[in-house]
């Protein structure tokens, strides 16, 4: 028979870190499916020669739970991702998939409207095509030497 050194301040404590590890699990796998939480859709933004084109993914959303707004130089996306819970209790063993509000806003170039912006939505991903501001001529100032 060996003998092995135990080296810890109480025989309990290995049981306990267990425990916790046990109940985090518990928490993250099996509540997350009733709480509603904030989620924030993958973009891709893409410069073409004449415009801007902005690809949200969306997947689930319905068109009519997509805002998108143009305010004080940023355009905004917001909307909800509704969970698909019925009353039929299912049995999950894992929830991945995140439902509930989003938001995501990005800089615009200055003087853009939201009459300029078009957007589509098909399949899940959202398309807004905004045009490329045209580019100032320099202005000159003629200085006066007195």
């Amino acid at each position: 028979m060996a003998l092995t050194l135990f080296k810890s301040r109480s025989p309990f404590e290995g049981l306990t870190t267990w425990y916790d590890d046990f109940e985090k699990f518990f928490d993250e796998s099996f509540t997350r499916e009733n709480l509603s939480s904030t989620w924030y859709p993958a973009v891709d933004i893409e410069h073409r020669e004449k415009e801007y084109v902005l690809k949200a993914d969306l997947p689930g959303v319905k068109k009519e739970d997509i805002k998108v707004t143009v305010e004080n130089g940023y355009l905004t996306l917001k909307g909800e991702r509704k969970s698909e819970q019925k009353e039929n209790k299912n049995n999950y063993h894992r929830i991945e998939r995140t439902y509930g509000n989003f938001q995501r806003s990005f800089k615009i170039p200055e003087g853009l409207t939201e009459k300029e912006i078009k957007a589509k939505y098909h399949d899940g991903v959202l398309e807004l095509t905004l045009p490329t501001p045209k580019a100032e001529e320099p202005k000159s100032i003629k200085v006066k030497v007195e």
